[in-house]
């Protein structure tokens, strides 16, 4: 049997530990491999909120806004969470990965350093030109893409048209002052004004309470219910 010398003991594997008596294929084969960091467990299906900032490279203001526009949440994790780990906030690595290829975080980003030249310019007293560079070549984004990923079909944006319905009749009875712009008040009392006559034309009110709370309406649109409250 090759160099081996009869009545001499084998030699140990040198993956065995000398101080075990169990060979590798046993250990194995009782305790499995040591598992990678990061490759396993809570580690590996969850992330924290600030290790998701820095991999993100965004603010703690930019990442609760783009949260809100996806729709992602933070997840609790199943089992049992480690002491030096309790109290954080985790978020699920897919949805992580999710945000890192959005286009939005590179707008974030590019209105970020334009804000740093504004305030430049103003602590230079320099405000005419913050103004002109605020108003003139201030960054612009949309949020189409993210309609469309959220309501892929008109019958899914049916089914939460009364969230953005309540929201335009407030804004319609909110006076025009501060950040709340003429324009605004004007468009959401135009899109009241013609829901209400799209309703009246067809239809398709079928249900309509007064309460404490407001006016409360139900219209029938394509098998589609939509509740309406107008305070």
């Amino acid at each position: 049997m090759g160099n081996r010398v009869k009545g001499r003991q084998k030699k140990k594997s040198i993956k065995a530990a000398l101080s075990s008596s169990a060979s590798t294929h046993r250990k194995l084969s009782r305790m499995g491999k040591v598992q990678k960091k990061n490759h396993a467990g809570l580690d590996a299906t969850f992330i924290g909120r600030a290790k998701v900032l820095k991999k993100l490279q965004i603010s703690l203001k930019d990442f609760r806004r783009l949260c809100i526009l996806k729709g992602i949440y933070p997840r609790e994790p199943h089992g049992r969470t480690p002491k030096n780990k309790k109290g954080q906030v985790f978020y699920h690595i897919k949805d992580v990965k999710a945000l890192n290829h959005e286009p939005l975080l590179d707008k974030f980003r590019e209105f970020k350093s334009f804000m740093k030249k504004v305030r430049k310019n103003a602590n230079r007293n320099e405000k005419d030109e913050a103004r002109r560079k605020h108003s003139t070549l201030k960054p612009e984004y949309t949020l189409h893409h993210l309609v469309r990923e959220r309501y892929p079909r008109f019958s899914d944006a049916l089914g939460d048209l009364d969230d953005a319905l309540c929201l335009i009749h407030l804004f319609a009875t909110l006076p025009s002052d501060g950040r709340i712009s003429t324009s605004i008040t004007r468009k959401a009392q135009l899109l009241a004004g013609s829901w209400g006559s799209y309703c009246a034309t067809t239809g398709s009110i079928s249900k309509s309470f007064i309460s404490v709370k407001g006016v409360y309406m139900e219209a029938d649109i394509m098998v589609s219910k939509t509740v309406l409250c107008i305070r």
